[in-house]
């Protein structure tokens, strides 16, 4: 393992986990409070400027917090932070942990992509025998964005923002490269697990089947974008006919995992001429199932197949837990019994890891604030960003009249009925996996023209399993939707037994609009 210990960053890291002591407030994003950041700069002896608002307005304490964090030299008790006793001996998984979070922090990519691909191709090209330096390492690096398919028209060149400047900021305090910017043992143990966590590129010169492969591992709501950049349309060499590839890329899902072909089903499906190429498939083994099944022309077991094929897509994406919610969501009665009967292929691999004994889904309590209003509410974790809508439009009185968008750090979320650009479809992301941890915050604005601001804050996993949402307490008259000074109204009063017989309604309806 390589060693971490001399690390500027750790050094400074051990520096504020002293500073903290045994308590420092934090705030509930899990950073240290504006008005302590002054202290903490001072007991690293770094400059300060002379108003803070948040901890990123010193990078240099903000590096170091996020890595005590990350390497457990600072550990969160409620709303403070306490130092840990004995201090734990970081090693390589916990610098790298802290170079994530670093990352993830500090550099904002021009065209909204993963920034930790900017740094493996910012050390990729350290590493060559003659590296580029200054403007041809900015040149060099925005070459390979670009060939990559991740920095596209939207890139605007940067003098004084470009984010190699700040990487190499950032890779040096972590000691990633030395001071001539030569790539370390720590740099090439972060070029290892960075190509092996991130997923390779999506090109127009890839076969179908390896397009299915790539994407097999990206969120649902990132497949449309990388087929974008594989050109599923594009223009055939020396003409102006537009060659349509769909058809090819649906051909290769009949022999891809179960994650890749369900991103070309999910493809197809919104497309004019889908019944089309649904007929075309419907006879064959692994997409007959599902193209039957748009066609309305399902036969029987047709459900519980496709059942087990979103089970293992989940399975392979983000887990067992998933699996599990996923087969909960199609499939009645004995999961067990239900897979082992359904004919899939692959059935034995999600038998292999569902538990014999049903676990119970666990709670989250939610506190939901927006213009100084709050309600506290349990959610069970299975429910999706689309039934997280449905209760906070009956937490706060909303109309549902508007439109509305999730934020979770750079990944957006709206209703598939009503989709807005660049968002992920919200009833296919679900709590557990945007909320991971107490603490993890969620952002959702409803009505993207007033803009009503929602923090949605993860305070508490419980694990009483929950038959319906329960608004548990809160503060504060509903907000006035659609204010007009000349027709003024009263706010509607919080009612938390009038929220609760409203969620139990659209329980019992089994659907997200009960009026």
């Amino acid at each position: 393992m390589p060693s971490v210990a001399e690390s500027p960053v750790f050094t400074a890291a051990h520096a504020l986990a002293s500073w903290v002591g045994t308590g420092r407030a934090v705030t509930p994003s899990i950073a240290i409070k504006p008005a302590l950041v002054p202290d903490a700069a001072l007991a690293l002896g770094v400059a300060c400027p002379a108003k803070v608002r948040r901890l990123s307005d010193v990078p240099e304490v903000q590096r170091a917090w996020l890595t005590a964090v990350a390497a457990g030299l600072v550990t969160i008790e409620g709303s403070r932070a306490v130092r840990a006793e004995p201090a734990p001996a970081p090693g390589a998984d916990a610098w790298y942990a802290a170079l994530e979070q670093v990352v993830a922090a500090q550099i904002t990519d021009p065209c909204e992509v993963d920034p930790r691909i900017c740094c493996l191709v910012t050390l990729d090209l350290l590493a060559e025998e003659a590296p580029p330096l200054g403007q041809a390492l900015r040149e060099a690096v925005e070459h390979e964005m670009r060939q990559r398919g991740d920095w596209d028209w939207r890139f605007i060149r940067l003098a004084d923002r470009h984010p190699v400047d700040h990487l190499l900021t950032i890779l040096v305090a972590l000691g990633a490269v030395d001071d001539r910017l030569m790539v370390t043992e720590l740099g090439e143990h972060a070029r290892k697990e960075l190509a092996e966590r991130l997923p390779l590129p999506i090109t127009a010169d890839l076969s179908a089947a390896e397009v299915l492969h790539r994407i097999a591992t990206a969120p649902p709501e990132e497949v449309p974008e990388l087929l974008w950049r594989w050109r599923i349309e594009d223009l055939e060499p020396g003409s102006r006919r537009v060659v349509d590839r769909l058809p090819e890329l649906l051909r290769a899902a009949a022999e891809a995992s179960p994650a890749g072909r369900l991103s070309v089903v999910e493809v197809v499906a919104e497309r004019g001429d889908a019944e089309v190429l649904w007929q075309a498939v419907r006879d064959l083994p692994l997409l007959g199932p599902h193209a039957r099944w748009w066609l309305d022309a399902e036969i029987e077991g047709d459900r519980a197949w496709r059942a087990v094929d979103y089970a293992l897509a989940a399975l392979d994406r983000y887990g067992v837990i998933d699996a599990r919610y996923a087969l909960l969501d199609m499939m009645g009665g004995d999961l067990h019994e239900g897979v082992g009967g359904s004919r899939h292929p692959e059935a034995g691999r999600l038998l292999a890891v569902l538990p014999r004994t049903a676990p119970a889904i666990p709670g989250y309590q939610l506190k939901i604030s927006a213009a100084g209003v709050w309600r506290r509410v349990l959610v069970p974790e299975n429910y999706s960003l689309g039934d997280l809508h449905q209760i906070i439009r009956r937490l706060f009185g909303w109309s549902d009249h508007h439109l509305h968008v999730f934020r979770v750090g750079k990944r957006h979320f709206s209703d598939p009925f009503r989709p807005l650009e660049e968002c992920g479809d919200e009833d296919l992301c679900r709590l557990n996996r945007v909320l991971p941890a107490p603490r993890s915050v969620l952002r959702y604005t409803y009505d993207l023209g007033d803009c009503w601001e929602h923090e949605i804050l993860l305070e508490r996993v419980v694990t009483e399993e929950l038959a319906a949402p329960v608004c548990v307490d809160g503060r504060g008259d509903n907000p006035i939707e659609d204010y007009n000074p000349e027709y003024p109204e009263d706010p509607v009063p919080f009612d938390r037994d009038a929220i609760n017989r409203a969620l139990a309604r659209r329980t019992l309806a089994g659907e997200g609009d009960d009026e």
